[in-house]
C-alpha cells in the first residue's frame, strides 16, 4: 500500500488484475451506459467490454489520440462533456509499446466521471500516489513490475466508491449469516486468499523500497533508452510506438524487416540467450493504432534485474542477425 501510495483498508487482493478489471466493469457499469478507452487497451479490458457491449447495450468508444496513442487529458475531457458517460478506461502504461498516459491529469480533467486505470505494466516500474491522484479505481498484477509471484492482482479503491462482489462465498468473518459481509475488506476477497502470493509480494516489495523505486525506475528506463538510440540506427530495424516527447517505461517494441517476430524471438532466446516476447502481447487494439496488426512486433523489456551486458547483448544480436542475412 505504501509503494501505491494507498491507504491498506482501500487496497484488495484478487487471483490477478483481469479478476478486478472484470469485477469493476461489471459492478459499474449500467445498461445501455458509455465507457471511453484509449487506443491501447489490453484485451483484459477489451474481451470485458465486448461482452457487456452485447449483453448490456453498452456504447464502447475507442478515444482517439496522438500517434502512437498519447492522450491529451482535454481530449478526454471533452470527449466525457459530448454526451454523457459512465466510465473512463485508461491503461497506465502500455504493454506493447510502453507509453505512459497522464492518468493523474486526465483523472482531476474529466472529474467527477471516474477514471478506472490499468497500471498492470505501470506498478512498480514508475512512482505512484494513488490517493492524490483523483484516480476512481487502479487495477495491477503483482508479478510485473511489483516483482511477486504469479496469481495474485491488487485493486486500490477511492474513499467512497463502492463494488459489488464479483464472487459470493467464505470470507472467514460473519460465518453465521448466509449473506456476504459488508465490511471491506471481506466484502471482496471471498474465498481462501492466496497467503503464499501475497507473502511473496511482500518480500518483493521490501526489496524494491531497500533499493529504492526511483532509482530502479531510472537504470531500466536509461537501459530501453540506450537500446532505442541505438536500434534506431540499425538498418532494416523500425522501432515502434513512441514520440521523442512522450513519457515510457522500459519496453522497446520493434520490428525487422523480413523477419517473423516469433522466429526471431526463438533465435533470439536459442542463440543469445535473451526472452524476448513477440506477437501481439494480447493487445490487439494497441497493434491496430501502431499499425503492426496483425503481425505484432517484437518487446523487450527491461527490468530491475537487467544490466548494460544485457543491454549490449541485444544490440549485438540483432545486428549480427541483419549482417548474417546480407553475406
Amino acid at each position: 500500500a505504501g509503494l501505491l501510495g494507498c491507504a491498506p483498508e482501500r487496497l484488495f487482493f484478487g487471483p490477478g488484475a483481469t479478476y478486478w478489471l472484470n469485477a469493476l466493469l461489471n459492478g459499474w457499469l449500467p445498461p445501455g451506459g458509455r465507457v471511453l478507452v484509449s487506443a491501447l487497451e489490453h484485451n483484459a479490458v477489451m474481451r470485458p467490454l465486448r461482452h457487456l457491449a452485447r449483453r448490456l447495450g453498452l456504447e464502447v468508444e475507442v478515444l482517439a489520440g496522438e500517434p502512437g496513442g498519447a492522450l491529451d487529458p482535454s481530449t478526454v475531457r471533452r470527449a466525457t462533456r459530448a454526451r454523457s458517460t459512465d466510465l473512463v478506461v485508461i491503461a497506465h502504461a502500455s504493454n506493447v509499446s510502453g507509453l505512459v498516459q497522464p492518468v493523474e491529469e486526465i483523472a482531476r480533467a474529466i472529474a467527477p466521471v471516474p477514471l478506472l486505470v490499468d497500471g498492470a505494466q505501470a506498478a512498480g516500474a514508475r512512482p505512484f500516489a494513488f490517493d492524490d491522484s483523483a484516480v476512481a479505481a487502479y487495477v495491477t498484477s503483482a508479478h510485473k513490475g511489483l516483482l511477486g509471484p504469479p496469481g495474485l492482482g491488487l485493486l486500490l479503491l477511492t474513499e467512497g466508491r463502492r463494488l459489488s462482489p464479483l464472487l459470493r462465498g467464505g470470507t472467514g468473518s460473519h460465518s453465521e449469516s448466509e449473506e456476504m459481509p459488508e465490511a471491506w475488506p471481506d466484502a471482496l476477497e471471498a474465498g481462501t486468499p492466496n497467503a503464499v502470493g501475497i507473502a511473496g509480494l511482500g518480500a518483493a516489495l521490501e526489496w524494491i523500497e531497500g533499493q529504492g523505486l526511483e532509482t530502479l525506475s531510472r537504470r531500466s528506463s536509461s537501459l530501453a533508452c540506450e537500446v532505442r538510440e541505438r536500434l534506431g540506427e540499425v538498418p532494416g530495424l523500425r522501432l515502434h510506438g513512441l514520440r521523442p516527447v512522450d513519457e515510457a517505461v522500459a519496453i522497446v517494441a520493434f520490428t525487422v524487416e523480413g523477419e517473423d517476430s516469433g522466429e526471431l524471438a526463438a533465435w533470439l532466446d536459442r542463440n543469445w540467450g535473451l526472452a524476448l516476447r513477440a506477437g501481439l502481447h494480447c493487445a490487439p487494439a494497441a497493434h491496430r493504432c501502431l499499425g503492426t496488426f496483425p503481425a505484432g512486433t517484437l518487446r523487450a523489456s527491461f527490468g530491475p534485474l537487467a544490466t548494460a551486458a544485457d543491454a549490449r547483448r541485444l544490440v549485438e544480436a540483432l545486428v549480427a542477425r541483419l549482417e548474417d542475412r546480407h553475406r
